[in-house]
């Protein structure tokens, strides 16, 4: 397990495991990584991210290398912006979808892909190993266009026209707020926003990506049959049509219909159902799946130069448009596969197999108890067969996640209790 990053980052609560000292340290070290030259910085709305991002930009022009910041944009803006113009790094200051409190560090290398896990490693390295600085300092500067570029290039890469379509956004005082009314407006549709000030204090607090009700408790009584919802950063997605939530493998499979995939394949995660591998099947198509995480998604995609990919939780990646999960371009591909020439088309459902998880705080030397390495050889046996067992450390929070899907509902419960049982015990 890495020092200091998870699977999407270095993160943590600010003043806590992450501060404006290991900001700093992180700049010095990716200056020393990368070398001389620009690295592109963006952040959310948070209220720890001016100083988060001033440490950066410190850290960064003391090693040498030279901070371009784009202000607040999503995350797939600064993997984009990074390598339309050449940087040696981007880097995003935003905890995604966690609470206000939370804050982290993002980081693209110069193709607008999240470092791998030997990338992390040296970077790490310098982290607690900094280089003598260089005589000549970096410098810094802003890029005054970067809203806009982002704009477009989401505009020209979706051709795309909603012209007629009503569409409701939930930007969750985010970094979307910044860009996706003029998205939408952009290709013609008429666009009611929510939460859109830029209030970090209220950032993913009962609204955005995480909290689809919000959307779908305000379409109630209007003519809107779609509307979308966006987390921190504007990575992720929630959709709701025509007052249902939809579950992330539905919605990945809708974006699917109209496209065509490279060797016809989707590219998904060990949480994905078994129903989108099953009408994926019979659509002539396949299911590939990779540990959890979008970066995982993305580096298998680029491997074999697979054009989708994307998980449950709401990132998907439509390549070469993104190389990174972008919620607003999501939203544009699925907008684009249930809404044509200005009729709403019928939405294609999954038949889901029954699916739950929890997720439990815990330390992560939990998984190398006995007990639980027993607990998991033992139902992974019981449930072959006839469902699945994931059991695995959150990457973002310290929190034990353990899914369970079987045909048989109340099994998944009864296996659920099992291991929620088990972490009680053990954190009493």
């Amino acid at each position: 397990m890495e020092k200091y990053f998870g699977t999407d980052g270095i993160r943590g609560k600010y003043g806590d495991n992450l501060d404006a000292a290991l900001s700093y340290k992180t700049g010095l070290a990716l200056a020393a990584y990368f070398g001389a030259g620009d690295c592109y910085i963006g952040r959310d709305t948070r209220v720890s991210g001016p100083e988060i991002e001033e440490a950066l930009i410190r850290g960064l022009t003391d090693g040498g290398a030279s901070a371009v910041t784009l202000g607040i944009l999503p995350t797939p803006a600064v993997a984009s912006l990074c390598k339309k113009h050449g940087g040696l790094c981007g880097i995003m200051v935003s905890a995604s979808h966690n609470p206000p409190e939370y804050n982290g560090i993002k980081i693209f290398d110069g193709s607008g892909v999240k470092l791998s896990e030997e990338q992390e490693g040296s970077v790490e390295y310098y982290i607690d190993n900094p280089p003598k600085k260089p005589s000549k300092k970096g410098t810094a500067r802003a890029l005054p266009t970067a809203r806009d570029e982002y704009i477009d290039a989401v505009c020209k890469a979706t051709d795309a026209d909603f012209t007629g379509l009503n569409i409701l956004l939930d930007c969750g005082y985010g970094a979307s707020a910044t860009v996706a009314k003029d998205v939408f407006t952009r290709l013609g549709a008429n666009a009611t926003v929510e939460n859109c000030s830029l209030r970090g204090e209220k950032i993913n607090s009962g609204c955005g990506a995480l909290y689809p009700y919000y959307v779908r408790n305000s379409m109630k009584g209007t003519a809107t049959r779609l509307g979308f919802s966006f987390d921190g950063d504007a990575d992720r997605l929630s959709v709701v049509f025509d007052g249902e939530i939809l579950d992330g493998d539905t919605v990945l499979y809708n974006i699917s219909r109209d496209m065509k995939l490279t060797d016809n394949v989707v590219v998904g995660t060990v949480l994905s159902n078994l129903a989108l591998e099953k009408k994926l099947a019979e659509d002539g198509r396949r299911l590939i799946r990779t540990p959890v995480g979008d970066k995982y998604i993305c580096d298998l995609m680029l491997k074999k130069n697979y054009n989708l990919g994307g998980e449950q939780s709401g990132h998907y990646i439509v390549y070469p448009a993104a190389t990174t999960g972008d919620g607003i371009l999501s939203a544009i591909f699925f907008t684009k596969s249930v809404y044509k020439n200005g009729v709403f088309k019928a939405l294609k459902r999954l038949d889901l197999c029954p699916q739950k998880a929890i997720a439990e705080y815990a330390d992560p030397s939990i998984m190398y108890e006995k007990g639980m390495i027993a607990l998991i050889e033992d139902y992974t046996q019981k449930l072959a067969g006839t469902g699945r067992l994931i059991v695995r450390m959150s990457g973002t929070e310290p929190k034990i996640r353990v899914m369970v899907e079987c045909a048989d509902e109340k099994r998944v419960d009864e296996v659920l209790a099992v291991f929620k049982s088990y972490i009680t015990a053990k954190k009493s």
